[in-house]
């Protein structure tokens, strides 16, 4: 992972200086704790400013609307206080300079506000991107005091900078490094000549260096006095293409924004998977331990038995006898104080009450057996997704089910993945909520449902219409394919797939969110 170093602040700040300076701050949002976001307007357009000081990735960017939902960004309903000491010196005013202390990864926001009493203020916002000392700090220019920070740090955390409302801002401690503009290519030959790790040297010797940067451009040309060069023009931002190289796209601001927003997305919802991975894995294993005892009617029906041979051998039965043994060997414990049609029908009651336990038990057993069924298709829906809309709707299901404490929300509009082949619109539902709308509210009678063979898996559906083109097994290959690609055999060598007619389909009373019957179905091997 690539870290947002000095020089990726300060190439940012060139390739959107004029639109950072003279723009006006429309709104302040935060997130989270460690994240604002800053809604700027400038030159007839405005752009979200967002800050980021999570110490795993701390970076400034622009967003756009899709890296904004892979960060699942939530504005809260009840803004923290540090977004309201934003909001309340710098909403509505103008960025009037932007400075970079030399050598830092600090981006400092110059705002001129009016205070309290009218008069003229200088309202600095430093945001420091420094790795897991990373903080956003607004303070007042002229008396250097702090008037907030994102994280306040106490002399118990930190003997050498303290942070918190009051007092002093101090920039943090210098690092004794070369600036490579300032010195001669002798003495830079002198630094690296002997030096075991040339990348490790470097980045530990000169400023504005890191690691990545320093492997792209040896990989370029090793030759010192080129080496010397390149490393020149990269620091002085003459030359980009490195910058470039190192983030992986053209456009500057989109490559950090998209590198990550993938970062942040995959794990993001790796977390979201696991937190209801984990909530089904809890109940199966309830399950799993209810499941592997089934109730047994043999008990009951020995009962049962013991009660018939008493009154067929009534006669041969002694009273007050404790036992009593058939013609065919059977043992049968009798109670010698009641008569031997008493006696069976003791037996009788003990058959009655375990008949009924195993009644209790095996409707336990079965409804058990479909819980199971059921949650291990929601686990293999979870593992399918790949958006956070289709792990709310799993995540509202299961508060359907009782599994999350969690208010159900107001049903909201699902949205199915949508293919063509050869004039047919084939539709795709990934988690039961999906299923359910695809068979309860898309289908008509006459579309193709198609499904895995004794598997858990999509629903896939052909939609037909007057107008459409014959059936060929060309789409039927493509649906089926799309079926298997979105089940546990997608990996397998071959996968039987089932379809059949909508209208063959049928949705049992009380059953499962998603699940149906069926008949008439045929079946393909994909």
């Amino acid at each position: 992972m690539y870290n947002f170093d000095s020089l990726s602040l300060k190439n940012f700040i060139r390739l959107n200086y004029d639109f950072l300076l003279n723009s006006s701050v429309q709104k302040v949002q935060q997130p989270s704790r460690r994240e604002i976001i800053l809604n700027l307007r400038s030159c007839g357009e405005s752009r979200k400013l967002y800050i980021n000081i999570n110490p795993k990735y701390p970076h400034i960017c622009f967003l756009n609307e899709k890296t904004y939902q892979m960060r699942a960004l939530e504005i809260p309903k009840n803004p923290p206080m540090f977004c309201m000491q934003l909001r309340k010196y710098i909403d509505g005013a103008r960025i009037k300079k932007i400075t970079i202390p030399e050598y830092e990864r600090i981006l400092e926001f110059h705002f001129e506000v009016y205070d309290e009493i009218g008069q003229l203020a200088n309202i600095v916002l430093a945001i420091e991107i420094m790795g897991k000392h990373s903080n956003i700090i607004l303070y007042d220019f002229r008396s250097k005091n702090i008037l907030g920070s994102a994280h306040n740090i106490s002399a118990q955390k930190s003997s050498i900078r303290e942070i918190r409302g009051g007092i002093p801002y101090i920039y943090p401690p210098k690092q004794y490094k070369t600036d490579i503009l300032k010195t001669s290519y002798g003495a830079f030959f002198e630094v690296i000549k002997n030096a075991d790790d040339i990348k490790k040297t470097l980045c530990e010797h000169y400023y504005l260096l890191s690691y990545p940067l320093c492997e792209i451009i040896l990989e370029k040309n090793n030759d010192p006095e080129i080496l010397f060069k390149n490393l020149q023009e990269t620091i002085s931002l003459n030359d980009t293409s490195a910058l470039l190289e190192l983030w992986g796209e053209d456009e500057f601001n989109c490559a950090i924004d998209n590198y990550f927003a993938k970062i942040m997305f995959d794990e993001i919802f790796a977390q979201k998977k696991t937190t209801l991975q984990k909530v089904l894995k809890t109940e199966l294993k309830k399950l799993s331990n209810i499941l592997k005892n089934p109730p047994d009617e043999k008990k009951a029906n020995n009962y049962k038995l013991l009660g018939d041979s008493i009154f067929n051998y009534i006669y041969m039965i002694k009273e007050g006898e404790d036992k009593f043994i058939t013609p065919d060997g059977v043992e049968i414990p009798l109670d010698g104080t009641l008569s031997p049609s008493q006696n069976a029908q003791n037996y009788y009651k003990l058959y009655a009450k375990a008949k009924g336990a195993y009644n209790y038990g095996y409707e336990k057993y079965i409804n058990s057996k479909e819980k199971s069924a059921y949650y291990e298709e929601i686990l293999f829906n979870i593992e399918n997704s790949s958006t956070f809309n289709e792990l709310d709707e799993i995540r509202s299901e299961l508060a359907m089910c009782g599994l999350i404490k969690e208010e159900v929300k107001k049903e909201e509009k699902i949205s199915l993945k949508s293919y063509e082949c050869e004039g047919f619109e084939i539709l795709l539902g990934k988690n039961n909520k999906q299923n359910d709308f695809l068979v309860s509210k898309i289908a008509s009678g006459e579309d193709i449902w198609f499904h895995a063979y004794n598997c858990p898996s999509s629903h896939v559906l052909i939609k037909i219409k007057k107008d459409s083109p014959r059936l060929t097994p060309k789409v039927l290959e493509f649906a089926a394919k799309l079926v298997k690609d979105n089940s546990p055999m997608k990996n397998s060598t071959k996968a039987s797939i089932i379809y059949t007619k909508r209208k063959y389909l049928k949705k049992p009373p009380g059953g499962v969110l998603g699940y149906v019957t069926y008949k008439n179905e045929k079946e393909i091997v994909i």
